[in-house]
């Protein structure tokens, strides 16, 4: 396979040599973008401030993303195709979407039947024929050919809580590295077997919730995520419930989960909504945080938490000393550069009805200082958002390399902000992939692991798809990149373990990355030549794991067999 590295737009910025960010500005770009998904939940007996999802994906495959946004019953769900000017246009209808009104939820996306095409999981309590139900769940199926269909009862996945409508957030993931998306839904219902770990088997799924997960039915689930804690590829479920009930389950690798919770030191969110995960310090480790609720005089509802992951599945909550532990009643959250100086931000939606403490609060930007405190930034950057926020994703729906907000509420009108980054110091980088030729790897590089090297910085991104409160970002890694004139490496680590490696590459583009394997060449740089030699010898008489140190012919040990694989290789490239 021929690697190949797809630029899809490109900007050049002057690289400065004085601020280490650009700076930073967000404004409110929902009217002049035509969304008017005005998201006020019908007929939910227990959820109507709880709801107000959407996500984001490029759904009919033209280079720009795209928008699900969830209604609530009365209408049709959106489905918001981006016309590459700046505007949308809602094509729910022509899409065959349009048909009837369900009470939705939570949205994921993940192209589940390996198909090419991006699918769309929502969660629903019901519908206006049914009334408040279960078994309303759908999974549409993309056709390719701009129409979606609702195969979610021939995919099984249709139904998860045993007898109500139940069901917050959903999120695709390849937990068993078969090259498929498996798929994690959540109930608050304790008790309503509303918690689900479905695995795929190839273009259906099977409920293997009781063998595979630890007992769940105490849980008051909201917010899943598939994430590699431990840099053995096979990712861990982290579980973001209600009332002191998230989960860290630890993946076993053979199909099952451990619960790690208490001696991970994770699991102290008093009201764990929200899900965002990230490397914070820039230390090679993915870090957790977790939206909660803080309450002024409340001795069990102190904040939001922030995991630092120390390794070994163990974790250091830091959330009140950073400073991000005060989000209101925090709900949907995410991790990004916002402002491209080379350290993750936080993002936060926050709002409740029956308080004037959470009316009116404005919603959260926590700048990273780089010294483990973060400031809070939202009102100095224009990021003024201040009703419901209940569901939040990021976005570059613009193409111009920053990384914009859509929110969506609970009864108020969604809401895109635009990133206006501005100054000669914010350079960056977008990865997608396309992992389409392999398939023992996940569709669009679920469960891909990247570390970009530039200006003395090492940032590492794991791509998963998991849900931030009823919604899911873009299927992209972001990296900013200050003023480094040139990427030194882009090192990726796939989820079959094997490794490439992409040298001087110039910053401020949006790439797709394709996987590239080439017989003998061992050290991953994606030509062979006279250093993969030398990495044999140097490794001579090793026993290695496949494909690294100088095995070339993925049997594990360093002998004349690999020389003769170089060999025969020789001079052959990804270009």
């Amino acid at each position: 396979m021929e690697s190949r590295m797809i630029v899809v737009c490109a900007l050049t910025l002057g690289a400065g040599s004085v601020a280490t960010a650009g700076t930073l500005a967000f404004t409110d770009q929902s009217a002049p973008a035509g969304i008017a998904a005005l998201q006020i939940p019908c007929c939910y007996p227990f959820a109507t401030h709880m709801v107000g999802g959407g996500a984001v994906g490029d759904f009919n495959r033209d280079g720009l993303q795209d928008m699900y946004i969830i209604v609530g019953g009365n209408q049709p769900d959106r489905l918001y195709m981006n016309n590459g000017d700046g505007t949308f246009t809602d094509q729910a209808a022509a899409a065959g979407m349009g048909g009837s009104s369900q009470f939705s939820a939570g949205v994921a996306v993940g192209d589940y039947n390996n198909d090419g095409w991006l699918d769309i999981y929502v969660t629903c309590f019901g519908s206006q024929a049914t009334g408040w139900s279960a078994g309303a769940h759908r999974l549409w199926r993309n056709n390719g050919d701009d129409t979606f269909t609702d195969v979610a009862s021939f995919a099984q996945v249709e139904t998860t809580s045993a007898f109500i409508g139940d069901g917050f957030s959903a999120a695709f993931g390849d937990y068993d590295l078969d090259g498929d998306l498996d798929l994690a839904v959540t109930g608050w219902v304790t008790n309503s077997g509303g918690n689900r770990l479905f695995r795929n088997d190839g273009g259906g799924f099977v409920d293997v919730t009781g063998p595979g997960l630890p007992a769940m039915g105490s849980v008051r689930g909201f917010s899943p995520r598939f994430t590699d804690m431990d840099g053995d590829r096979y990712p861990e479920l982290l579980w973001v419930g209600d009332f002191f009930t998230s989960r860290y389950l630890r993946n076993n690798t053979d199909g099952t989960f451990s619960d790690l919770t208490a001696s991970a030191g994770v699991g102290l969110d008093s009201n764990g909504m929200g899900n965002a995960t990230g490397d914070f310090n820039n230390d090679g480790l993915i870090d957790w945080y977790v939206s909660s609720i803080l309450e002024d005089g409340h001795p069990f509802r102190f904040g939001n938490m922030l995991y630092m992951n120390q390794g070994g599945h163990v974790f250091n909550e830091v959330g009140a000393a950073a400073g991000v532990d005060d989000g209101g009643w925090g709900w949907g959250t995410l991790a990004a550069d916002f402002d491209h100086d080379m350290l993750l931000d936080i993002a936060e939606v926050n709002g409740w009805p029956d308080s004037p403490e959470w009316i009116g609060e404005s919603s959260k930007l926590f700048m990273n200082n780089g010294d483990g405190t973060f400031a809070s930034e939202a009102a100095s950057t224009g990021f003024t958002h201040t009703g419901m926020g209940r569901g939040l994703v990021r976005l570059d729906y613009d193409n111009d390399g920053d990384q914009d907000l859509a929110v969506f509420g609970a009864v108020e009108t969604a809401s895109l902000y635009r990133n206006d980054l501005s100054g000669s110091d914010a350079n960056w980088l977008r990865l997608f992939f396309d992992t389409s030729a392999h398939a023992d790897l996940a569709p669009d590089g679920f469960g891909t692991r990247a570390q970009v090297t530039a200006g003395g910085v090492t940032q590492t991104r794991y791509l998963d798809g998991g849900a931030t409160y009823l919604a899911v970002s873009e299927l992209s890694m972001h990296f900013g990149l200050a003023d480094a004139a040139v990427i030194d490496e882009i090192r990726i680590e796939w989820s079959n373990g094997r490794v490439n490696r992409h040298l001087n590459v110039t910053p401020n583009q949006t790439m797709t990355i394709v996987p590239c394997f080439l017989a003998g060449d061992v050290n991953d740089d994606l030509t062979v030549n006279f250093d993969d030699l030398n990495t044999v010898l140097n490794n001579w008489g090793e026993t290695v794991a496949p494909f690294t140190d100088g095995d070339a012919d993925g049997d594990g040990d360093v002998d004349f067999d690999d020389i003769n694989t170089v060999l025969g290789a020789w001079s052959q490239n990804c270009a």
